[in-house]
């Protein structure tokens, strides 16, 4: 059964038994959103369970009940959570990146007190590995644990205002679409209200949204992740390890072996034919609800097809 987001009390909610995880999405991401937790299940031990917090960026009733029906309710707990209007207007948005990328800010103020950390996904991954064994890291005294980005490794090349911020160009610049906050910490410093100051304060500096502003928020007190856990797309730009930030090892490490896979570019497995990924995607889509669903030739020439009608519209 459906427990609907007007129905919640989330206030009294036991925190042992389960792992918890947390979600942001609009309609749109809806169905891979279910893909991404099955994934996880597909990965995780027998004996774990899971609570899933979802924040609804405008989920329809009819695609919150498919994923409630993707996923086992005697190994997960699914919690909606309404969001509050407390975004600034005219945030950056860009071609797959909607308004729902800023609501991870506000994931602290959205859980009770006595959740003192989380993790958050991104809806655009799959996991390959036990979900356990990220959330058994130490996150010690560090506000997030997180992944290096792979295609701008250093502040240098991720904010362009680094020099403005007194941020040493050299300092390691992170994804934002894996993290292990430490909701207490970030409570007590108010890295919500900073983050939402930062972007409104610095709009035209910004060019990778969220994920700026919690690296200049955050440089410097952040906590490294093995970059398994983070595999973007970016990583195949590189013709060798010697070219990349990795040393050799790890570097193979995230091409052959990469522990989360992120499809953290426009091209995703859902809407993009010949995606690397695509037969993956699809085999744990077939545990969702939306079993049997493919992007297909069809789609895609079509989709063509509209974006040259759309350009000579313009003209």
């Amino acid at each position: 059964m459906l427990v609907t987001k007007h129905s919640l009390n989330i206030s009294n909610l036991d925190t042992s038994n389960y792992i918890p995880v947390i979600f942001a999405a609009d309609d749109k991401y809806a169905m891979p959103l279910a893909v991404t937790a099955c994934s996880i299940f597909a990965n995780l031990d027998s004996n774990t369970k899971l609570r899933i917090f979802i924040i609804d960026g405008g989920i329809t009733e009819v695609n919150k009940q498919k994923i409630a029906n993707s996923l086992d309710p005697q190994r997960c707990d699914i919690r909606w959570l309404s969001l509050p209007k407390k975004l600034p207007q005219g945030m950056k948005i860009s071609g797959h990146i909607s308004t729902a990328a800023y609501y991870r800010l506000l994931i602290p103020e959205l859980l009770p007190d006595n959740y003192e950390k989380i993790i958050y996904l991104d809806c655009d991954l799959l996991l390959n590995r036990d979900i356990k064994q990220l959330w058994d890291i130490d996150i010690a005294d560090n506000y997030i644990l997180a992944v290096q980005e792979i295609r701008f490794p250093c502040i240098n090349s991720g904010l362009v205002n680094y020099k403005q911020l007194n941020i040493p160009g050299d300092w390691k610049y992170f994804n934002s679409g894996v993290l292990v906050i430490n909701l207490k910490k970030w409570r007590s410093e108010n890295i919500t209200q900073k983050a939402i100051q930062y972007l409104e304060q610095h709009q035209e500096d910004i060019r990778f949204h969220d994920q700026d502003a919690l690296n200049a928020i955050l440089a410097g007190n952040w906590g490294e992740l093995d970059p398994r856990w983070n595999q973007t797309p970016f990583i195949y730009e590189y013709k060798s390890w010697r070219e990349s930030p990795f040393t050799e090892e790890s570097f193979k490490n995230i091409l052959n072996e990469p522990w989360i896979i992120h499809f953290a570019s426009s091209f995703k497995p859902w809407n993009f034919y010949q995606h690397i990924h695509k037969r993956l995607f699809y085999r744990y889509l077939d545990m969702t609800a939306w079993k049997g669903w493919r992007y297909t030739f069809w789609m895609a020439l079509y989709k063509k097809m509209m974006r040259i009608l759309l350009k000579n519209d313009k003209r």
